[in-house]
């Protein structure tokens, strides 16, 4: 048989239609083919979305036509999220542990919050009735995850990806097998906002104003925004308000220009421009994490100054806790070469080339002087 690529354009006009003369029948055709392409689309979205958070995915796991392994049981695997294990359901011949698994996954998901009326049913994944809805529910989460700043965004690869006739035509047979209406995949995002509690959205309105307030520059404005106790905020330190702003606005610049390079869809995340709770906590804690950092610079501690450096935030790479007192030379004569004239502390490709120096130097030390620093830690 020969094998074809197909892949789905925008869908037709009515010109279209009578342009190229197609019957009713084979227009109806057209709409079942796209409809298959649709969600072979949302099932290779919701695949590389859970393997992009550090989770795995068998590749038919969300399929309607799952492979059966050589003990005559199912395998399905569907993690999401690094530090969350939605189910993982095996070849075990046992039924009640597969349906215990996929409930472990409903579970997993309410705990974090996801609304229900994305959860699907336990019929729906163990006997196969309604997989898309499966796969509904990880584009649901994947968005939910993504707001909360946990989760990268779910690419949209409706039109960019291709699969063969046989893969579009089996995928047809299995839809209509089933009797299976497609999920409304576009409005997701509207749903999720509708179902938000008041806590959530609480959340959501207090982080849209930190982002519009950033927008404008003013750092009083981005002070009170960022003091707002909805917006959940930690470890604010009034001092360094007008770094927040410096930090927070090139943040949201540079995401607003990735976003830019996207083709616009309709059912755009206002998240894929604004910085999502998640990302603005991390950009404060970075600044804190270069101030302490600065200040143990200022007294010449050492311990104080691993300490700052060993913070997660700044995940500089290469750290030594027995290289101590090459950090603090290395840094201090930094900090002095770019202060002439300025008080601003090193960033954070400076820290990370300072350390990279640093531990040069301690080695250079080492091999031709053993024993001639002292060792920390």
């Amino acid at each position: 048989m020969v094998t074809r690529k197909w892949s789905v354009k925008p869908a037709a006009t009515e010109e279209d239609f009578a342009n190229e003369r197609l019957t009713a029948e084979q227009m109806d055709e057209q709409r079942i083919q796209n409809v298959a392409y649709q969600y072979l689309c949302r099932l290779e979205e919701a695949k590389r979305s859970v393997t992009r958070t550090g989770s795995t995915l068998s590749v038919c796991s969300l399929s309607l036509t799952e492979p059966v392994s050589s003990s005559g049981g199912w395998r399905r695997t569907a993690l999401f999220s690094p530090n969350w294990v939605i189910a993982s359901l095996r070849a075990v011949g046992l039924q009640f542990r597969h349906t215990d698994n996929i409930n472990h996954w409903r579970n997993a998901m309410t705990a974090l919050g996801l609304p229900a009326i994305f959860h699907p049913e336990t019929t729906d994944v163990y006997d196969k009735k309604n997989m898309p809805r499966a796969v509904y529910c990880i584009h649901a989460l994947s968005l939910y995850l993504y707001r909360l700043g946990l989760a990268p965004q779910i690419h949209d690869l409706y039109g960019k990806v291709k699969f063969t006739e046989e893969e579009i035509n089996n995928m047809k047979l299995e839809l209509d097998k089933y009797g299976i209406q497609m999920p409304a995949f576009n409005k997701i995002g509207g749903i999720l906002a509708n179902e938000l509690s008041v806590d959530e959205a609480a959340v959501h309105a207090a982080v849209v104003a930190i982002n519009e307030a950033v927008d404008q520059g003013d750092v009083g404005v981005t002070a009170v925004a960022l003091r707002n106790p909805a917006a959940l905020l930690t470890d604010l330190q009034e001092a360094l308000m007008s770094v927040y702003q410096e930090m927070l606005q090139q943040a949201r610049r540079r995401k607003a220009e990735r976003a830019a390079g996207r083709a616009v869809a309709e059912d755009k995340d206002m998240y894929e421009e604004y910085l999502t709770q998640r990302e603005i906590q991390d950009h404060i804690d970075a600044v804190n994490a270069v101030e302490q950092v600065d200040e143990a610079l200022d007294v010449a501690d050492e311990l104080a100054l691993l300490s700052a450096l060993q913070l997660p935030c700044l995940a500089l790479r290469g750290l030594r806790t027995d290289n101590g007192p090459w950090y603090l030379d290395q840094l201090t004569a930094d900090r002095q070469q770019k202060n002439q004239g300025s008080v601003d502390p090193l960033e954070h490709e400076e820290l990370q080339e300072g350390v990279t120096a640093a531990n040069q130097e301690a080695r250079s030390t080492r091999n031709s002087t053993p024993g001639s620093r002292a060792v920390v830690g």
